[in-house]
């Protein structure tokens, strides 16, 4: 109860003393310093900065970008805890300290994972034969340098061993970025095809029904602070039981049971959200390209072409009202896409209340639209007993909201199986998102949809 005391009327006095300095004032941008910054090298924090030492700013405009310099600093997730202070001295001079908690980097993650698409459609049978177990070691900030390190060996469901590595700091200007990745992966079932807007699944009786051998390359460059691109180069490998070829004629292209291609990718992004893992305000404007298939393999046979963007943005109402709201389109061109690589509505996006469904299908749009009601501002508990200063200071926030989805299946080849497609779908409903450090999210809702269904889901992720 005292510190909790001594902690309000520090925060107050603070307040008084900012409120104290004129905001139209104007400043020389002196010394930035890092406090609490222990593995992490300085210039990866320099490097989020959106002002410059000697710049001449009026303060107001200085302390909008020590805010966005915060919220970068923040979106690296290599830190807990990104607060700042700005002095200004007789000369006029601001120095600017950010008061930093560095997070646990090195996180064997135990993985326990299901078969489906999410934990909803899982729920509905409960087979546990669906699951997959295994450790997931990412090495953060590896080097002090925002580096990571990658090791995943998963057996169950699916049997699967990867490597990878990132380097988002190539060269001395910190423009440039490398990743690289490889591994292999075999299921026990492989989804073919679908029937009444429902996965339809094989599974052989003398080993895995699908394997996969790839790896990848992508080099990324990020000359200012919110824009990033990305260009890849994949290769795979797949395999499938010989029976999917009489199940099925376009699981692969020409109806083989193995196939080797390339693909060429692209991705760029503009992002000014504050939070990137549960934003609150900002936009964000993202495109990604596929060219499946480069001509430069004997069997590759493809020659695909799919194009997505999406536009989310995020804005305070005032007060604890937030709106959110985006839009996502997808399309494919040239061949007709192999149902191995094709994904409609259902997966990566669906319309909610529409969880346990695929629409498969070329092109899609979806529209989705929140409004949030903050509930419980972010409060930060002090577990004293415990000895470890990363975890000891846990937070969390609750978030009220309701929303409303519109979404679009355009089904050339599926649609006499799957009446969801081809038509609208929507879906509306109520619920809370709880939202914590170390980047947790998990949302629980309850959904209608046009189908006159309602049911409750839950998920682990933004949804917007």
């Amino acid at each position: 109860m005292r510190f909790s005391l001594l902690f309000i009327c520090f925060i107050f006095y603070a307040n008084i003393g900012l409120a104290q300095i004129d905001s139209s004032k104007t400043v020389i941008v002196g010394k930035t310093s890092f406090v609490g910054r222990e593995k992490t090298k300085e210039f990866v924090l320099l490097r989020e900065l959106t002002y410059q030492i000697g710049d001449t700013l009026v303060l107001s405009e200085l302390q909008e970008k020590v805010i966005r310099s915060r919220e970068n600093i923040f979106n690296t997730s290599l830190f807990n805890k990104t607060e700042f202070d700005i002095a200004v001295n007789e000369n006029n001079v601001a120095s600017i300290q950010f008061n930093l908690e560095e997070r646990w980097y090195v996180w064997p993650f135990p993985i326990l994972e299901n078969g489906d698409r999410n934990f909803n459609t899982w729920w509905e049978t409960k087979d546990f034969d669906r699951l997959t177990y295994g450790i997931f070691l990412n090495w953060y900030n590896f080097r002090g340098r925002n580096e990571t390190f990658q090791v995943m060996t998963k057996v169950g469901f699916e049997n699967q061993f990867s490597l990878g590595y990132n380097i988002p700091n190539l060269n001395k200007k910190k423009t440039l970025g490398l990743y690289m990745a490889g591994g292999y992966a075999e299921y026990k079932e492989v989804n073919y095809t679908s029937a009444e807007n429902k996965r339809v699944f094989y599974k052989s009786n003398d080993g895995p029904s699908r394997q996969v051998i790839f790896g990848k390359l992508n080099l990324t460059y990020r000359k200012g602070l919110n824009a990033r691109h990305r260009i890849g180069l994949m290769y795979n490998q797949i395999r499938v039981d010989s029976v999917i070829t009489d199940l099925t004629d376009d699981y692969l292209k020409n109806n083989q049971n193995r196939t080797d291609f390339f693909t060429l990718s692209y991705y760029g992004k503009y992002d000014t959200r504050d939070y990137i893992d549960y934003p609150l305000k900002g936009y964000k404007v993202e495109l990604y390209v596929n060219k499946y298939g480069l001509g430069v393999l004997d069997n590759e046979g493809l020659n695909v072409l799919t194009a997505q963007g999406g536009i989310y943005w995020h804005v305070p109402l005032g007060g604890r009202w937030y709106f959110a709201n985006s839009i996502v389109g997808k399309a494919s061109f040239l061949d007709k896409t192999p149902y191995s690589i094709q994904q409609g509505l259902g997966y990566s996006n669906f319309v909610r209340g529409y969880e346990l469904y695929v629409m498969d299908a070329e092109k899609y749009g979806v529209v989705k639209a929140n409004v949030k009601f903050n509930i419980l501002k972010k409060k930060k508990l002090y577990l004293n007993w415990l000895p470890f200063d990363k975890f000891n200071k846990p937070y969390f926030a609750m978030y009220l909201n309701t929303y409303f989805d519109l979404g679009y299946a355009d089904d050339e080849f599926y649609a006499s199986e799957n009446l969801l497609s081809n038509k609208w779908a929507y879906g509306y409903g109520v619920g809370l998102d709880i939202t914590a450090f170390y980047d947790f999210v998990m949302r629980m809702e309850y959904s209608f949809n046009r189908e006159n269904e309602s049911g409750f889901f839950l998920h682990f992720n933004k949804s917007i």
